[in-house]
């Protein structure tokens, strides 16, 4: 066990569940500093509470996968089926069933669901996206999903299926929206300095 050694929570340890994941920062007499990603935080934990694992020895073609949300390391059972690869074979969702509950929110009751179809544009109509402003033709060039506020399952408006998944990444959230904003707005003056 050494600095930058991926460990897991072999139990409970200060509020960190049994196979949270985390990295060893240091060692002490007083026991081991990890930081646990899952829970943005570092614990001194005893020694023999941990187990160092391979990170790379996890996921789609082993038994066991690392939540992307929660960073426990869980048998693959507790992931959905998510795609195919390239090679044709069934894929897990990143997250596991529990955190997706949470990522997935409220759904969307049947009456609004009524409502938002009686809205939706026909196929084979041109539509624009109220967010990328992208013109497409419905279900031919692109697909449109109903979009809908998580917290509360009221519908919003139908937008293209690349907008949904933009929204989805950046979890709904106003303020990380801002952050990626003001990310791309710090490259605005290394661009055009490059391009003089």
């Amino acid at each position: 066990m050494k600095p930058d050694d991926f460990v897991i929570a072999t139990r409970p340890i200060n509020g960190i569940v049994k196979n949270a994941v985390g990295i060893i920062n240091s060692i002490c007499e007083k026991g081991v500093q990890v930081y646990f990603i899952g829970r943005n935080e570092v614990v001194i934990a005893p020694f023999n509470s941990l187990q160092v694992i391979n990170v790379g020895a996890t996921g789609e073609e082993y038994s066991v996968k690392i939540c992307n949300v929660c960073h426990i390391l869980k048998p693959k059972e507790e992931f959905d089926r998510n795609q195919t690869n390239a090679s044709g074979r069934p894929t897990t969702r990143p997250s596991c069933k529990d955190c997706r509950k949470v990522i997935d929110g409220e759904k969307m009751p049947t009456s609004e669901r009524r409502k938002m179809n009686a809205r939706r544009p026909s196929d084979q109509t041109v539509f624009i996206c109220p967010i990328c402003e992208k013109r497409t033709i419905v279900d031919v060039t692109a697909k449109i999903v109903a979009d809908h506020d998580h917290d509360t399952g009221a519908g919003r408006e139908w937008i293209c299926d690349s907008c949904n998944t933009g929204l989805g990444r950046f979890k709904d959230d106003i303020a990380i929206l801002e952050t990626a904003i003001e990310y791309l707005k710090g490259f605005e003056d290394d661009e055009s300095e490059d391009s003089e």
